[in-house]
C-alpha cells in the first residue's frame, strides 16, 4: 500500500513537473512569430499499475485555418505586389515633370507662337527647344519604365533565391521531424519553424501542402499542381531569358533531370504579382508610349516635309524617322532565319500591342495580336499575286507577298518581313512582332537650325480678279510628301490655271479646265483635265497636291497655282501642324487623348489594386486572428495553469511526504 502512495507520487510529481514546464515554454513563447500553443495530455496507467503519465504534448492548432492564412498570405503579397509597382507608375504618369501630356501642351504652345509669328527667329528656336524637350520627355519616360523593368528583374532574382532556400529547409525540416517522430521525441517546436517557412513561402508563390505520415512530413505542391517538395527532395527556380523574348525572364522549375517552365504557373504571391505587373501593366505601356511617340514623329514629319523653309527649299524630317519595330525569332525554332523586320506603311493604324507569327506548316501561318488574343489565320489575307497589277502592294490591311523563302505579311499599319533559310520554316517556327516596344526610345529631333523650320506653304492660290460668282479657295493642300514627289523632285507643273466653264448642255453643273501656264502666251491643257465635273468642296487633285474650292464660280472664273516664292510670312503649314493637337491620329485618338487615356487605365488600375490589397489585408490580418484565437498562448490562460499545476505538484509531494511519514512509522514499530 505505501509502495502504491510513493510510486504514484513519483509519477504525479514527475507529470506536474512537465506540465509546468509547459506552462513555461508557453509563457516564454507568447511574443515568438509562428509559435503554437502546447498542451500536455495526461493519462492513467494500465492497471493494476496505479497513478498518472504523460501521454503526449500536443500543439494547439487549426489545419482548416492555418491553410486559409497560407492562402490568404498568397493572395494579399500579390495584390501588394502589384498596387506597390503601379503607384509608381501612376504617380510618374501624372507628375508635371514626367507627364508627357505636359510636354506635348508645351510643344504646341510654342509651336502656336510660331503661327502666330513664323518669322520671328526667337520663336522658331523656342519651338525647335520644345520639340529637343518633348523627345528628351519621351525617352526618358521610356528609361524610366524600363528602368523598373529592370528593378523588378533584380526583385524577382531574390525571390526566388528566398524561394529556393525555404523549400531546402522545409525539406530538411520534413527529415527531422520524420527522424523525432519515429523515435518518439517531441517535434512541435520543429513542426511550428515548418508551418512559418511554409508560410513565408505562400508569401512568394501559391503553394498547396500535402500532409505525408501524419503530418511528419509535408509535400508541398506550387500553383496548378508542380511538386516543389516531396519529402525530403526540393525542386529549384531559376530564372532564363524567355525563348520568345530576351529581354523578358521567365522561370523554370528543375526537379532532378526534369526542367519546366512555371512562368504561368505560379499563381498568387509576390513573385506572381510582379509577374503579373510587368505582362499587364509595364510592358503594355512601354508598348503604349512607343506608338504614341512614332506616330507623333512619323504625322509630323509627314506635315513638316510639305511645306517650305525660309530658303525656299522644302522641308525636311523635323523629327528622327522611326521606320522600324522589333522582330525577334523564337529560340525554339527548329531552322535559322536569315532576316526579320517591320515596318510601318500607316502609323495611324498601328495599335501597341505585341504578335505572335506562327508557322502552322511549311506554308501556312497563323498571326496572334496578343493584346486581345484575336487569331488571324493564313485565310483572313490575301495573296497579292491573287490581285489585279494596280493592287498588288504590300500598303494595305490583311495582305501577304511569298517569294520563296521570304515571307511578307501586312496588317494593322505594319508589315512583317521574314527570311528563312534555304530549308525553309518548318511547323512550330514562332516569331515575337513588338512594333512598337523601341519607339520612345529612338524618338529625337533632326533639325537644329531655325531657319529649317518648313512653316509656308510651297504653293500659294489666287482668285482672278474678275471672278463674278462667289467660289473661293477652301484649302491648298499638299499630298505627297515623299522624295519621288513631283514637287521635291522640282518636276512639277506651275503655274496651273483652273478656268471656269459653261455647264454642258442639258446640265446646270459647272465644268472647268486646268491649263499648264508655263507659256502665258501659249496655254496648254495639263494632263487631259478638260471639261471636268465641278463638286463643290471636293479636292480637285493635281500633281502631288490638291485645291478644294467652296460655293458656286460662274463660267470664265478662274484661279491661279504657283510656287510660294518668296512667301516666308507664310504660316499655313505650320498651322497644319499646330492642328494636329486635336487630330485623331492614333488609331483613333489625337496625341492628347491617346496618353489620357494610358493615364486613366493606369489610374483605375492603381485605384483598384490598392483596393485590392487593402481587402486582402484585411482577410489576412481576420484569418490571423482566428488562428492565434486558436493556437495563440493566452497568459490569462497559462496563469491559471500555473497556479494549479502548482498545486497539483505540491499536493504530489505531499504523498510522498505521506509515505515518509508512514515509513518512519514502520521502522519505530519494528525497533521497539
Amino acid at each position: 500500500m505505501s509502495s502504491s502512495i510513493l510510486n504514484i507520487g513519483v509519477q504525479a510529481l514527475n507529470a506536474n513537473q512537465t506540465a509546468l514546464s509547459n506552462v513555461g515554454q508557453n509563457i516564454a513563447n507568447v511574443n515568438t512569430d509562428g509559435y503554437t500553443r502546447q498542451t500536455v495530455q495526461f493519462g492513467t496507467q494500465d492497471p493494476p499499475v496505479l497513478g498518472v503519465e504523460v501521454q503526449d504534448i500536443k500543439r494547439v492548432t487549426d489545419q482548416f485555418l492555418v491553410r486559409q492564412v497560407w492562402s490568404d498570405t498568397s493572395v494579399m503579397s500579390s495584390n501588394e505586389a502589384f498596387s506597390e509597382k503601379i503607384a509608381l507608375l501612376d504617380k510618374m504618369m501624372v507628375s508635371e515633370s514626367t507627364s508627357l501630356s505636359a510636354s506635348m501642351d508645351s510643344y504646341f504652345e510654342s509651336l502656336q507662337q510660331v503661327v502666330d509669328d513664323p518669322l520671328f527667329i526667337a520663336n522658331r528656336e523656342l519651338f525647335l527647344a520644345e520639340a529637343k524637350s518633348l523627345t528628351n520627355s519621351f525617352t526618358d519616360f521610356d528609361a524610366k519604365l524600363r528602368e523598373q523593368s529592370d528593378l523588378i528583374n533584380t526583385e524577382l532574382r531574390s525571390m526566388t533565391n528566398s524561394v529556393n532556400s525555404i523549400t531546402q529547409n522545409i525539406a530538411d525540416l520534413n527529415v527531422q521531424i520524420g527522424t523525432l517522430d519515429a523515435s518518439g521525441q517531441n517535434s512541435n517546436v520543429l513542426k511550428d519553424k515548418r508551418d512559418l517557412l511554409v508560410k513565408e513561402l505562400s508569401g512568394y508563390i501559391n503553394v498547396d501542402v500535402i500532409e505525408q505520415n501524419g503530418g511528419s512530413s509535408y509535400n508541398v505542391m506550387m500553383g496548378q499542381g508542380q511538386p516543389l517538395i516531396i519529402g525530403s527532395s526540393a525542386a529549384r527556380l531559376e530564372l532564363r531569358n524567355s525563348e520568345s523574348d530576351p529581354s523578358q525572364l521567365d522561370i523554370f522549375m528543375t526537379n532532378g533531370a526534369t526542367t519546366a517552365n512555371v512562368t504561368d504557373q505560379l499563381g498568387q504571391g509576390a513573385i506572381g504579382g510582379l509577374r503579373r505587373y510587368k505582362d499587364e501593366v509595364l510592358n503594355p505601356t512601354i508598348s503604349e508610349v512607343g506608338r504614341l511617340a512614332i506616330v507623333f514623329s512619323e504625322s509630323m514629319n509627314e506635315q513638316h516635309r510639305k511645306g517650305m523653309d525660309l530658303n525656299g527649299d522644302m522641308g525636311e524630317n523635323l523629327f528622327t524617322p522611326i521606320e522600324y519595330g522589333q522582330v525577334t525569332a523564337n529560340s525554339g525554332n527548329k531552322n535559322p532565319t536569315l532576316s526579320s523586320t517591320v515596318n510601318f506603311y500607316d502609323v495611324t493604324d498601328l495599335t501597341a500591342s505585341d504578335y505572335e507569327v506562327k508557322f502552322t506548316g511549311v506554308n501556312d501561318f497563323v498571326v496572334t495580336r496578343l493584346s486581345d488574343g484575336q487569331r488571324f489565320d493564313m485565310s483572313d489575307f490575301t495573296d497579292i499575286a491573287t490581285l489585279p497589277s494596280d493592287q498588288q502592294t504590300l500598303q494595305q490591311d490583311r495582305v501577304f507577298e511569298r517569294d520563296g523563302n521570304k515571307l511578307k505579311i501586312s496588317l494593322d499599319g505594319m508589315t512583317v518581313h521574314l527570311e528563312a533559310s534555304s530549308s525553309g520554316y518548318s511547323t512550330g517556327d514562332s516569331f515575337l512582332v513588338q512594333p512598337t516596344r523601341t519607339g520612345a526610345q529612338l524618338m529625337d529631333t533632326e533639325i537644329t537650325n531655325p531657319k529649317l523650320l518648313a512653316l509656308a506653304s510651297p504653293l500659294r492660290a489666287e482668285a482672278a480678279s474678275t471672278n463674278s460668282g462667289n467660289a473661293e479657295i477652301a484649302a491648298l493642300e499638299v499630298t505627297n510628301a515623299k522624295d519621288t514627289s513631283a514637287l521635291r523632285s522640282g518636276n512639277v507643273t506651275l503655274p496651273l490655271e483652273i478656268v471656269f466653264n459653261a455647264p454642258a448642255a442639258g446640265s446646270d453643273v459647272p465644268t472647268f479646265t486646268v491649263y499648264d501656264m508655263s507659256d502665258p502666251d501659249n496655254p496648254v491643257v495639263f494632263d487631259d483635265m478638260e471639261q471636268i465635273e465641278y463638286a463643290e468642296g471636293e479636292p480637285i487633285e493635281l500633281e502631288d497636291y490638291g485645291i478644294t474650292l467652296e460655293n458656286q464660280p460662274n463660267p470664265g472664273d478662274r484661279f491661279t497655282i504657283e510656287r510660294n516664292v518668296d512667301g516666308y510670312s507664310d504660316n499655313s503649314n505650320a498651322l497644319a501642324m499646330s492642328n494636329f493637337q486635336d487630330e485623331p491620329l492614333v488609331n483613333g485618338f489625337s496625341y492628347q487623348d491617346t496618353y489620357g487615356q494610358m493615364l486613366a487605365k493606369v489610374g483605375t488600375q492603381a485605384s483598384t489594386s490598392e483596393i485590392a490589397y487593402t481587402s486582402s489585408k484585411a482577410v489576412l490580418q481576420s484569418s490571423e486572428s482566428a488562428l492565434q484565437s486558436v493556437a495563440g498562448v493566452n497568459l490569462d490562460e497559462e496563469a491559471a495553469n500555473l497556479v494549479k499545476f502548482q498545486q497539483a505538484y505540491s499536493a504530489s509531494a505531499q504523498l510522498i511526504s505521506a509515505y515518509q511519514s508512514i515509513f518512519d512509522s514502520l521502522i519505530s514499530a519494528v525497533r521497539r
